[in-house]
């Protein structure tokens, strides 16, 4: 068993994309047993080796790779610090809250777009470890459709009533993804628009939310608003400039 997990672990680092992600699948089949070896070589992993690791951490729903996921907040790689801080998230491992309030103070002083897919997991990360308070001002809360896999979300046809509230409330919606509802209760499609400008700095923040509430508006109007369609929505307030 100790070779093989070994061999799949060195594995993570092939190549090819193909064989690492054939290792990580099979590490995850092994088990929790490969969690002590793959912790200990997740940092000297490469990129996608890394990615193909956070994978198997995720899955086993563990938190022993907790402070090994807190150090990939620190990589020089976007995507690994993105999928370290959701999985620190998923693994609800609480004491991850102080390095991802500097990873995200570290994203603002980079200067980067809020809209960013690293931004967007830091924000969502430490709302859902406690520790980051989201703004849902009464009237969106009062449209919130009941979904346990997406949450908070809207039906389509109050989307541009939520970017309304949303706006007279001072926050920013950035972008926001459509997905339709099955039978089951399940979803797909995660498909829509986000601003297409980078927010001018300099700007008034009363601007900037005029600003994309106007566009967001816009995009809703155009936006189906079939019964079995939600939307989800990214937006942020004054703090996270």
């Amino acid at each position: 068993m100790d070779s093989t997990v070994t061999q799949r672990v060195g594995e993570l680092d092939a190549d090819s994309s193909e064989v690492a992600e054939d290792a990580q699948h099979a590490l995850i089949a092994m088990g929790p047993e490969v969690l002590d070896e793959l912790i200990a070589a997740a940092p000297h992993l490469g990129a996608f080796g890394q990615l193909c690791a956070i994978e198997v951490f995720t899955a086993l729903k563990d938190t022993r790779p907790g402070d090994v996921l807190v150090d990939l907040l620190d990589s020089e790689n976007a995507t690994v610090r993105q999928w370290a801080a959701e999985a620190l998230a998923d693994l609800e491992i609480q004491r991850a809250v102080p390095a991802l309030q500097r990873a995200y103070e570290a994203f603002r002083q980079r200067g980067e777009a809020p809209d960013d897919s690293e931004g967007v997991a830091l924000r969502w990360a430490l709302a859902d470890l406690g520790a980051r308070e989201i703004v849902i001002p009464p009237r969106a809360a009062a449209l919130r459709a009941s979904l346990d896999n997406l949450d908070p979300a809207w039906p389509t046809a109050h989307l541009a009533e939520v970017i309304e509230d949303l706006a007279a409330h001072d926050q920013a919606v950035l972008s926001f993804q459509v997905w339709r509802i099955r039978q089951d209760n399940g979803a797909f499609g995660g498909h829509g628009p986000g601003i297409d400008w980078d927010i001018d700095r300099q700007l008034s923040w009363g601007q900037i939310v005029a600003d994309c509430r106007d566009w967001a508006l816009l995009a809703a109007e155009a936006t189906d608003k079939a019964p079995d369609l939600v939307a989800t929505i990214c937006w942020i307030d004054a703090s996270d400039l």
